[in-house]
């Protein structure tokens, strides 16, 4: 089955007072159509930068793609035309941004943001786009949509710009839909709501979702597979369910031990000791290595390649496949416990 997106050894950099410092190093992943790839990992770890080089939205003139490929449905997009990328973008692919109050612009109002896209890649009058809008709008759950048409969006909650975010993101039901933590501003009940409406969108038009998120039960929840991301570099691909069962980077079965547990008796949440490393002052070699409990020698001086640990499961760890009583999170954190 060909892939709808696929990413091969993307390489962004952007130039700093610094020098030209690697953000994102060696990524490679597809997406299939009505499938969702989960993209996890801490802030700072490359997820959003990753997204924003897809898009071709990267900051100019500092932030570039060094290297590697980004094909949609086949067409290469790193070097495409600026004109080719405006008549992808909202159409072909789609993003939900993570700062709604700075993607939106606050000089026009919501129904104006949203009819922009409609008028331009679906051709239609002005009267049929505004009925398009106040239908996603609905379906968004934003009440009195008629009304909120016509407002700015400082006038809106947070919660309700993400939704107007997420509506003019799925107006035009775009092919590729990257969602970079679409439900941060909205309470548990919209969150349900926003997470069956994309599923339902992908049911319907075979919509192939990139989801970044730290919330790991959206990720069992709605992923088909899961990337980790650490210090710019996937360290873990696997189908969700083996991710979960059988973690076997050091950093993802830390993760994963920080989520509270209902079943067990805590004193205090679990956490992963240190930060990610400046990507100003890259490691010799694991750059997971100063965090990690199981870290050897060469760990230090060797920058570890993703290989093969089973099925469709991939590790960037010099000792995966990791031993039965290793895989005990308990193992790993136990120290912070």
């Amino acid at each position: 089955m060909t892939a709808l997106l696929e990413v091969s050894h993307l390489k962004t950099s952007f130039v700093t007072d610094e020098g030209e410092i690697t953000i994102v190093n060696d990524v490679s992943f597809s997406v299939h159509a009505a499938r969702t790839l989960a993209i996890v990992g801490e802030s700072g770890c490359g997820k959003s930068v990753t997204a924003l080089s897809i898009m071709g939205l990267l900051a100019k003139p500092s932030g570039r793609i060094q290297q590697g490929s980004i094909c949609f449905e086949g067409q290469e997009l790193v070097g495409a035309p600026e004109r080719v990328l405006q008549d992808l973008r909202g159409n072909g692919m789609s993003m939900i941004f993570q700062e709604p109050m700075t993607s939106l612009n606050p000089s026009y109002t919501v129904g104006e943001q949203i009819i922009e896209g409609l008028v331009k890649h679906r051709k239609l009058s002005r009267t049929q786009a505004r009925e398009k809008a106040i239908e996603i709008l609905r379906k968004v759950r934003i009440p009195s949509p008629e009304q909120r048409l016509d407002e700015f969006p400082h006038k809106l909650s947070g919660g309700m710009r993400q939704r107007v975010m997420i509506a003019m993101a799925l107006v035009c039901e775009p092919r590729v839909l990257i969602a970079d933590e679409p439900t941060t501003a909205l309470d548990v009940t919209i969150q349900a709501q926003i997470l069956e409406l994309m599923r339902t969108l992908q049911q319907e038009t075979g919509t192939a979702i990139v989801l970044i998120t730290h919330d790991l039960g959206v990720v069992a929840e709605v992923a088909d597979e899961v990337i980790v991301m650490y210090a710019g570099r996937v360290v873990e691909r696997a189908p969700v369910q083996t991710l979960f069962d059988m973690p076997q980077h050091p950093y993802t079965i830390g993760l994963l031990g920080a989520i509270p547990r209902l079943d067990l008796e805590q004193t205090r949440l679990v956490s992963i000791e240190g930060q990610v490393p400046s990507p100003a002052q890259p490691l010799a070699g694991c750059s997971f290595a100063p965090r990690c409990p199981f870290v050897q020698p060469a760990c230090l001086n060797q920058v570890p390649e993703l290989h093969e640990v089973g099925d469709a499961h991939f590790s960037a760890c010099l000792r995966a496949p990791l031993a039965a009583d290793e895989l005990l999170i308990g193992n790993v954190v136990g120290a912070n416990a």
